[in-house]
C-alpha cells in the first residue's frame, strides 16, 4: 500500500485534538457527570453493584480475550490458506502494537488517580460486595491499557474485517469496554481521549502507509517457508 496522506493526517489531527482538548480541561465537567451518573446507581439500584463487581473480575478479562480470539478465528476459517497465515501476521502486529502503546501510555509525565480515589464520598464495589474481587480504583488511570486493547481490537476489524462484521462488534466492544467505568476505575476520558488517540496513531501508521503491508508480507513470507519445509519434511 501506498502513502495515504490524507488519511494519516486525518487520524492525527484527530488523535491530537483528542488529546489536547482534555489535557486543557474542556472534558472535566463530562467526566465528572458520567462517574457520578454511574457511582450513584451503586447504591440506589438494587443488584447493581453486584452486576458491576462481577464484570470487574479479572477472569472476565481473560474470557472476553477468548472471544475476541474466537471472532478472528471464525472469519479466519472462511478465507484461503494464504489469507489466513497473512491474517495471523496481521494479528500478531497489531499485539506488539498494542504493547507499545501500553508503554507509551505508561511513559507518558501524566498521573491521574481514578475517580473513586479522587472523591473520598465516592461509593466503591469492592466495599460494597466484599465478597468479588473487583478492580474499581487505580492510581495511574490515563490512559486505559483496558480501553487500548479494546480500541486496538476494534481497528483491527475496521481496517481488515468485512464492514458487515463491524455492525456487530462495535457494539460489543463498546459495552465490554465499559466495566471499568462503571466501578469507577477510571473516567471517561481515559478511554476516549487516552487510550482512542493511540489507537489512531497506530491505524494512521499501520493502514496509512506502506508499513503494516511490508511487515505482513515478510512475516507470511517466512512463515509459509517453515510450513513448505515442514511439509516436505513430513
Amino acid at each position: 500500500m501506498a502513502w495515504d496522506f490524507k488519511g494519516f493526517g486525518i487520524l492525527h489531527g484527530l488523535a491530537f485534538l483528542l488529546f489536547f482538548s482534555w489535557f486543557y480541561g474542556y472534558w472535566q465537567a463530562l467526566d465528572e457527570g458520567v462517574f457520578w451518573f454511574f457511582n450513584d446507581l451503586l447504591t440506589r439500584v438494587p443488584g447493581w453493584a453486584e452486576g458491576v463487581a462481577f464484570i470487574n473480575q479479572r477472569w472476565i478479562d481473560g474470557a472476553v480475550a477468548l472471544l475476541m480470539m474466537l471472532f478472528v478465528f471464525r472469519f479466519a476459517w472462511l478465507l484461503s490458506w494464504v489469507e489466513r497465515v497473512r491474517l495471523l501476521c496481521l494479528l500478531l502486529i497489531m499485539a506488539g502494537a498494542f504493547s507499545i502503546q501500553a508503554a507509551v501510555g505508561k511513559a507518558l509525565p501524566i498521573e491521574r488517580a481514578s475517580p473513586t480515589l479522587s472523591h473520598e464520598n465516592a461509593a466503591r464495589v469492592s466495599l460494597l460486595v466484599p465478597d468479588i474481587k473487583a478492580k474499581d480504583a487505580s492510581g495511574d488511570a490515563f490512559p486505559s491499557d483496558h480501553g487500548i486493547g479494546f480500541a486496538t481490537f476494534l481497528l483491527f476489524i475496521c481496517y481488515r474485517f468485512p464492514r458487515r462484521y463491524l455492525y456487530a462488534v462495535m457494539p460489543l466492544v463498546l459495552m465490554l469496554a465499559m466495566p471499568r467505568m462503571l466501578s469507577g476505575a477510571h473516567w471517561f476520558t481515559d478511554f476516549f481521549c487516552g487510550s482512542v488517540p493511540l489507537a489512531l496513531l497506530t491505524g494512521a501508521w499501520l493502514f496509512h502507509t506502506p508499513l503494516s503491508g511490508r511487515l505482513v508480507n515478510m512475516m507470511s513470507g517466512l512463515v509459509m517457508r517453515i510450513l513448505i519445509r515442514l511439509n516436505r519434511l513430513g
